[in-house]
């Protein structure tokens, strides 16, 4: 059965909710805390065993109390961590502020993701052509083209979510297989403005395609998601399911869920809607990870 191997970020969230953002220099009252799984490597993992395929993480904790909590909230979602490493020092944390609006900033540490490698899981860890391996810009770029040689010397394809967006490497670049990255990233990779509407954003997206990705998704948060695939693009709308409660982790259960399409067999095209869908379900409850638990499961093509 084909599988989603990611290779990527794990934080522990500490999430705050206020009524609104502060301003500079100002103290607010949060109305309430909590602590959960995070990163985007885990939760695209997260959202992808969700989404009905089997699924293998590769990464980092530290040797802190929130490494071990961390490893055990991950393997509840259903993903298999034998290859996730402990390392000395901090696990990753993310410092997440929640306005009332839905809206978030977040704050990252990278601790022990800074050492992330696919070294140790090279031993027993063989990807297949039929597999898709995630990669995300919160490891080491070093780590990220280690992992996509690896995955191509067993015929996988290798998806990347730009994010947050960095200068990447145009030989890396143009062996990747799909590229993921929301308006503001995509407009930093090509070093020009965020596109401002669905039909801008194809035109990005046709952009995006032409520095050597097969395919290209920008979402575009409420309008959706613009993307293309060798010569045919195009847009998919957002789907309005209920009232946002917060879109932290909203993107990574959108990734997380093309991952799982892809790996199913299903066009271009019609992964990016199942992307889509699972964002839109995700920003209904409170959280990153732990607002997957009703994505929809992806059916095989």
């Amino acid at each position: 059965m084909s599988r989603v191997i990611v290779v990527g970020s794990i934080n522990q969230d500490v999430t705050v909710t206020v009524d609104r953002f502060p301003s500079p220099g100002e103290t607010l009252s949060g109305t309430s805390l909590t602590y959960s799984l995070g990163g985007k490597g885990a939760n695209q993992a997260a959202a992808a065993a969700h989404s009905g395929v089997p699924v293998f993480f590769v990464g980092a904790v530290g040797t802190d109390p929130s490494g071990q909590r961390l490893r055990a909230d991950l393997a509840s979602h259903g993903v298999d961590v034998t290859h996730l490493r402990e390392v000395d020092g901090p696990s990753g944390t993310a410092l997440i502020t929640v306005a009332s609006s839905g809206e978030n900033t977040i704050i990252l540490d990278a601790g022990a993701n800074a050492t992330v490698t696919i070294k140790p899981a090279k031993a027993s860890l063989f990807p297949a052509p039929a597999d898709v391996v995630v990669l995300q810009a919160e490891i080491p770029e070093a780590a990220n083209a280690e992992a996509l040689t690896w995955a191509h010397s067993f015929g996988a394809r290798v998806l990347l979510n730009l994010a947050p967006a960095r200068p990447t490497d145009a030989a890396f670049m143009a062996r990747v297989d799909v590229l993921v990255v929301n308006e503001t990233e995509a407009g930093l990779t090509l070093g020009m403005p965020a596109p401002a509407s669905p039909t801008e954003a194809i035109g990005v997206a046709r952009a995006l395609r032409g520095l050597g990705p097969k395919h290209v998704m920008v979402t575009l948060g409420a309008d959706g998601a613009a993307w293309a695939s060798g010569s045919e693009a195009g847009h998919c709308p957002a789907l309005t399911l209920g009232e946002a409660v917060d879109t932290t982790g909203a993107g990574d259960a959108c990734v997380g869920a093309l991952a799982a399409a892809m790996a199913l067999g299903k066009p271009f095209a019609e992964a990016v809607a199942d992307g889509i869908r699972a964002g839109s379900t995700a920003v209904l409850a409170p959280g990153a990870a732990p607002s997957y638990a009703n994505l929809p499961r992806v059916t095989r093509a």
